[in-house]
């Protein structure tokens, strides 16, 4: 900001970078005439986009602008308000301050969107979004939605999906989300309401003339992997109170959902979360190849959003999860157990 655009009216001293802060030359600058007029809405939307991405070019694509545009709004920024917002080193990380604005600011802005979405007809639709994993969606979640739409016939359920951190989603835009965690998230509340445990699983033709008599025997053929999955085939074999084979062959996918249709179509065995391949058991798609007890992978838990546009819904929707968690729980068992 030129002197000559002065919006402030109290000098601004120079500060030393020792102290974490930029030196520019001295400008009118006064907190008490940052009234709502002055208040720089665009820069702080793209402080905003940057600190939740921690990239310049994600938060350029998520607010549909340039690089450039956004690290000039960063700059100006920066320069208003006499300190340095984040530290440009081998990774984009916030600095003490940037840290301190980006608390206050990214809550601001998903209520400010809330207070808008809120502004709607009174009798418009209800939309409840929903954000899960896209395995998770297609295999357990669809095939039993409809249970859910004959008793709340008057509600749009919307999927969209993702496996992302919470602090990359904007709660604004989200009323329901599910995702798979090792314990309770400490910012959003949360409650598990799926267990898995973690099979190896394969089309029944591919050992038919072969079958799995000892878990060595599993690595006979080749060995199915999901990059998402946090417990591997080591993990598995030592489980099994084995060491994985030295010549093991793999496939390795980038989503969960590739490796179990791999699974599914006999090119080998896969480990995938009990609770996404229970129906696929029990119609007989799939079998395990060799069952290892107490090999457990993150529970699926569902968290709702604190800037729900359908508190009523959204609970009423997480209820009827945790109901339909339970009964897949209990059928799960019943089928592993065959």
């Amino acid at each position: 900001m030129a002197c000559g655009e002065r919006n402030w009216q109290e000098e601004v001293r120079l500060r030393s970078p020792a102290n974490n802060r930029i030196s520019f030359r001295p400008c009118e600058f006064s907190s008490e005439d940052m009234d709502r007029r002055r208040l720089p809405l665009t820069a702080l939307r793209s402080f905003e986009a940057v600190g939740r991405h921690l990239s310049f070019s994600r938060a350029a694509g998520a607010l549909g602008v340039t690089h450039g545009a956004v690290s000039r709004q960063i700059a100006s920024l920066e320069r208003t308000l006499g300190v340095r917002l984040f530290d440009r080193g081998a990774s984009l990380a916030l600095t003490e301050e940037g840290q301190r604005l980006f608390t206050d600011v990214a809550p601001a802005f998903d209520r400010l969107a809330a207070a808008i979405d809120g502004v709607v007809r009174v009798d418009a639709p209800r939309v409840l979004m929903v954000n899960a994993p896209p395995t998770f969606t297609m295999k357990w979640l669809i095939p039993r939605l409809s249970r859910f739409q004959q008793r709340f016939r008057d509600v749009d359920v919307r999927l969209s999906t993702g496996i992302g951190p919470l602090r990359e989603l904007k709660m604004n835009e989200v009323d329901v989300v599910i995702r798979r965690l090792a314990e309770p998230d400490a910012e959003v509340p949360s409650a598990p309401f799926l267990s898995t445990a973690l099979l190896a699983v394969c089309a029944p033709e591919l050992i038919e003339r072969n079958p799995v008599t000892a878990p060595q025997d599993v690595a006979r053929y080749q060995l199915i992997e999901a990059e998402t999955s946090v417990l591997g085939w080591a993990g598995w074999f030592a489980k099994a109170g084995c060491e994985l084979p030295a010549k093991a062959r793999f496939a390795r996918f980038e989503h969960m959902f590739f490796a179990l249709e791999a699974a599914l179509d006999g090119l080998g065995i896969a480990l995938m979360p009990s609770a996404l391949v229970v129906d696929d058991l029990a119609a007989g798609r799939l079998t395990i190849a060799w069952n290892v007890s107490g090999v457990h992978e993150r529970d699926y838990f569902h968290l709702l959003s604190p800037l729900t546009r359908q508190p009523d819904i959204s609970h009423s929707f997480v209820a009827w999860l945790s109901t339909e968690g339970a009964d897949s729980n209990r059928f799960g068992k019943t089928v592993i157990k065959r």
